[in-house]
């Protein structure tokens, strides 16, 4: 019998993390369920009926999402009247907080059971209050991290851990053609990460840009697009600077050190061993609200490394840099042998925390088990 499951995944990470799961699912279920949702490029590639794309609003702040929220609302609206009238046999939503989890209580009002992969940070930077409302909404949360389990299995909820999904990922990485020439020039390869977001794109390149000047040669750049809507930017923008797309785990791989804001990537880069410099900024009056209003709940450490080791293992700069000063830490630790020894212990023993086989079959294992109980 064929089973329908709608995905939300509205931020460009979740959506390729969502169409990664989606395939392992179709894999494990023989090709016996039919995929339709919110979600960008990857889950159109995996064979997803995509209704609506809000991947390229995606945003971080308080301010910055306002200037969405007309989208946000007419999109929310969409999604329920698709829920009501098609009744899908699941809801499985991927990260985005602030949309999925109205979402998800809306399709359990339905009565359509819900998953949760990569659950709300209320493990990370919330309160126990807020996560048992993340728990009683959701029949499944696929946790990707070891607290993230604890947390929510204390709250009641039902949630499994098989491992981080990225391990079994980014060990697969193959080195392109392309990125084995990028050592050709005898000089130390630095990969520059800008992110998926509008903001940080418009945030961060200039600095970028600024610190392959002040390098005068000495080091070579590369810069990774995270999207088809990201690598139409930075080829709009960056001229003297190659750009890679669709070779990210090749370029981490292969590179000497990374430059990056703050996300996803930074996780990746600490399993592949690679030494990575995490950045962010935002419009000043949004930060000092920020600050203002959430001071006791931002989490000491901003890096998902440096958060899931409760100490820097890694180096991160927030609001408060230069692309002078960034470029002197960059130097710094880029030709320190001791330093980036050290960022590699550390990246390894995360790495054996995390890892583990079969990551996206079991989580596809779990979901296809839901849908048997609830049918």
């Amino acid at each position: 019998m064929l089973r329908k499951i709608f995905i939300s995944a509205i931020e460009t990470s979740g959506d390729l993390h969502a169409a990664r799961l989606a395939a392992a699912l179709q894999r494990l279920a023989r090709g016996k369920i039919k995929f339709s949702g919110f979600g960008g490029e990857s889950l159109r590639e995996t064979g997803v009926e995509i209704l609506a794309d809000l991947t390229s609003r995606s945003t971080v702040g308080l301010l910055e999402p306002l200037r969405h929220l007309p989208a946000y609302f007419c999109a929310l609206n969409k999604l329920k009247k698709y829920l009501r009238r098609n009744r899908p046999d699941l809801f499985l939503c991927v990260d985005g907080q602030g949309f999925n989890l109205p979402a998800a209580q809306y399709a359990k009002k339905l009565d359509i059971p819900v998953v949760y992969y990569i659950s709300p940070q209320e493990w990370l930077w919330g309160t126990p209050a807020a996560g048992k409302k993340v728990a009683a909404v959701c029949d499944l949360i696929i946790s990707i991290f070891p607290g993230e389990h604890a947390f929510y299995k204390k709250l009641g909820g039902h949630s499994v851990y098989n491992g981080h999904p990225l391990s079994e990922i980014v060990a697969r990485h193959v080195e392109t053609q392309y990125t084995a020439s990028l050592h050709a020039a005898d000089k130390p390869l630095v990969a520059l990460f800008p992110g998926s977001r509008r903001q940080e794109l418009a945030n961060l390149l200039p600095v970028f840009r600024q610190i392959v000047k002040l390098s005068r040669g000495r080091e070579q750049f590369v810069i990774a697009a995270a999207s088809a809507y990201c690598l139409k930017t930075l080829r709009k923008q960056i001229k003297n600077i190659p750009v890679v797309y669709g070779e990210n785990y090749a370029l981490l791989a292969a590179a000497d050190i990374v430059l990056s804001a703050t996300g996803t990537i930074t996780l990746e880069a600490a399993l592949l061993g690679t030494p990575i410099i995490a950045v962010y900024k935002f419009p000043k009056f949004s930060y000092w609200l920020i600050n203002k209003l959430l001071a006791k709940k931002i989490p000491k450490y901003k890096a998902l490394p440096n958060m899931l080791a409760g100490k820097e293992i890694m180096p991160e700069r927030i609001q408060d840099f230069t692309a002078e000063s960034l470029y002197r830490l960059l130097t710094a630790t880029l030709y320190n042998e001791k330093k980036l020894q050290k960022i590699k212990t550390e990246f390894r023993k995360l790495s054996a925390r995390l890892s583990a086989k079969d990551v996206l079959k079991k989580n596809a294992a779990a979901v296809l088990g839901l849908l048997e109980v609830k049918s």
